[in-house]
């Protein structure tokens, strides 16, 4: 997913983690080289938790609320019973 934020441009990208044992959601600056990581939301398949980390400072606080909403929404399984 891709958002425009005061002109700069940014992406949310899902991504699975096996050495963690679960699942992330990303918040990266676009067109940056390398692409900058800005934060995530990991959710553990063990501990069935979820954390955030932040990997840089002053991010608008919209954009950490969009991550945390979306990934609430796209990262725990469904029904883990399966």
């Amino acid at each position: 997913m891709i958002i425009k934020h005061n002109d700069i441009n940014y992406e949310l990208l899902w991504c699975s983690d096996i050495i963690r044992d679960g699942m992330y959601l990303e918040l990266s600056k676009l067109h940056t080289t390398p692409l900058e990581q800005m934060a995530e939301v990991f959710y553990s398949d063990v501990t069935d938790e979820f954390t955030f980390s932040c990997f840089v400072e002053n991010i608008p606080l919209d954009l950490i609320e969009l991550l945390i909403q979306e990934a609430k929404k796209t990262l725990p399984p469904i029904d883990k019973s399966e």
